[in-house]
């Protein structure tokens, strides 16, 4: 049985399966009237016969200039522990080394983290307090493996390090708690001020630079939404709590965007009430522990929120809200978002979100693409997504320019990111995976500079084809260059079987010709001043 596996940049989690479809998410376009320039080009290709002999998931992680890390782990049929495979190879796809690791069976996977030099991986011994941390250097391949006792029975939602500490957060008898373990000195502590009564993990934001940890927390309270985020320093002392509350509004999500030691942004999406449907984004700077009044802006607000409806159907929606505004009625909305890790550029600040409804209940083995990835299997909601916005910020927290990619009936069976939004030169390349498919479209801020076009991954021969795609993955590599990586089954006549193989094919996309289309078509408009 073969499986494969995604990665988010930072953070890698991922589940144990049976049986999957393959998503693959590419940050690439080209448009169907410059289909002629061929932008996209696929330079390298490696492809990794599957066992058949044993049962194998896959996993790529993305290494930047360094190049990438596979993992391939699986077991005999005939031997009780997992074999963990770990291959580097350069940006031309050659291998520099191969190391392996034979996991107990006495241990499961739960999450993963990836650092600058270190990947690391939590195990836990089920119905015990007995974890096991891997630690994998990306130079050498040299693997550290560290001990540690933590509780028993807590849902684990997130893993990360900072210095040697182990950050492991999650829910422990259905309340929050944030555990520390020193791989120095294998000591263990709990966070304090984190385990209440009605209160919800946000998030765990790590400053690595200054060493802080920020618990971000979401309670009730007296019928009101308390949004939280607690700082505490290297050693788990609680530095500061800096609370937002509106008697009109609830924050939902919150990513901060430090200026120095003392002075952040916050940037998210809030409701109206308690609830965890989105009314529209907001930011406000936090000096200290203290927040200043912040911005709301409503989705009616964004010039191109709803462009993902059919024209007259937009049309009688914005004249809905037109007739309420001046009358002074509140719009409300009922909008579910699922907010990507904020995207930085020296000039602004990028934020991406897609709008998703949950769909039909699903008890198929699932796999998750977004930032909380474990590995146990759960029975989930499908979800299905309708859109996704892109709004920029400058740097002092104006929103500058919005933008809506549409995305036409996509279902997954567990909430995770189907949209990937990467900058390319002046331009952004947005991109969604269906049915084996690739749906690309590039925007130039609140402009859409190329239609949506569809892309196939091909095999590394001329002479073979594609037999079976059960989709696949994508993840940005360097520069202008992309990973899409997947399981396929290839072979040079559908009549025959074929074989199959794990790929990873490295793509480049060059904005060039997008720029000198843009300056001609310019030059050809009536009154053109050259």
């Amino acid at each position: 049985m073969i499986c494969v596996t995604p990665l988010k940049e930072e953070v890698m989690h991922n589940r144990s399966i049976n049986y999957f479809g393959l998503k693959l998410m590419l940050l690439l376009a080209f448009a169907p009237f410059w289909s002629a320039l061929a932008q996209l080009q696929q330079s390298d290709r490696l492809e990794i016969p599957t066992s058949s002999s044993s049962s194998e998931q896959f996993e790529v992680f993305s290494l930047g200039e360094k190049g990438i890390l596979s993992v391939i782990r699986g077991n005999e049929f005939s031997n009780r522990n997992e074999q963990w495979e770990f291959v580097k190879y350069d940006t031309t796809l050659k291998a520099l080394w191969r190391t392996s690791y034979k996991l107990d069976f006495r241990y499961i996977p739960v999450m993963a983290y990836k650092a600058e030099e270190s990947g690391y991986w939590l195990f836990a011994e089920p119905d015990t307090d007995k974890f096991l941390f891997l630690q994998l250097n990306f130079n050498d391949g040299s693997i550290d493996t560290y001990k540690g006792n933590l509780l028993s029975g807590v849902d684990v939602q997130h893993f990360k390090v900072i210095g040697s500490k182990a950050l492991v957060s999650g829910y422990y008898r259905s309340r929050p708690i944030v555990i520390v373990h020193s791989f120095f000195d294998h000591t263990t502590r709990v966070l304090p001020g984190l385990f209440e009564k009605n209160t919800e993990l946000n998030n765990v934001d790590i400053n690595e630079i200054d060493g802080y940890i920020n618990v971000i927390t979401y309670a009730y309270r007296k019928k009101n939404c308390v949004f939280e985020i607690k700082t505490y320093n290297y050693d788990g002392k609680l530095l500061k709590r800096t609370s937002l509350s509106d008697p009109r509004y609830s924050f939902i999500s919150g990513q901060i965007v430090p200026l120095n030691a003392d002075d952040s942004y916050l940037i998210g999406n809030y409701s109206v009430g308690c609830t965890q449907y989105s009314q529209g984004l907001y930011v406000t700077h936090v000096s200290d522990d203290t927040p200043e009044e912040p911005q709301f802006i409503e989705f009616s607000e964004l010039q191109n929120f709803f462009n993902y409806m059919k024209p007259k159907r937009r049309a009688r929606v914005l004249e809905k809200i037109g007739k309420r505004k001046s009358l002074g009625k509140e719009n409300r909305f009922r909008y579910r978002l699922l907010v990507h890790q904020l995207i930085q550029t020296e000039k602004e600040i990028v934020l991406v979100a897609e709008v998703y409804y949950p769909n039909q209940r699903s008890t198929s083995p699932i796999i998750s693409g977004g930032i909380s990835r474990p590995y146990v299997a759960r029975a989930l909601e499908g979800y299905r997504y309708t859109h996704a916005i892109v709004c920029g910020f400058d740097r002092s927290g104006k929103l500058m320019w919005d933008n809506t990619i549409t995305i036409k009936d996509l279902t997954s069976f567990d909430l995770q990111e189907m949209v990937q939004v990467t900058p390319v030169d002046d331009y952004f390349v947005l991109a969604y995976p269906q049915e084996g498919e690739i749906h690309t479209e590039v925007i130039s801020r609140n402009k859409v500079v190329v239609e949506t076009e569809k892309f196939k991954i091909n095999p590394k021969s001329e002479k073979e084809k594609v037999l079976n795609n059960e989709d696949g993955y994508l993840s940005p590599w360097y520069g202008q260059y992309f990973l899409a990586y997947g399981m396929q089954r290839i072979g040079t006549s559908s009549v025959v079987s074929g074989r199959e193989v794990f790929y990873v094919n490295k793509l480049t996309y060059k904005t060039d010709d997008i720029g000198k289309m843009e300056a001609k078509e310019e030059a050809s408009r009536p009154g053109h001043q050259p």
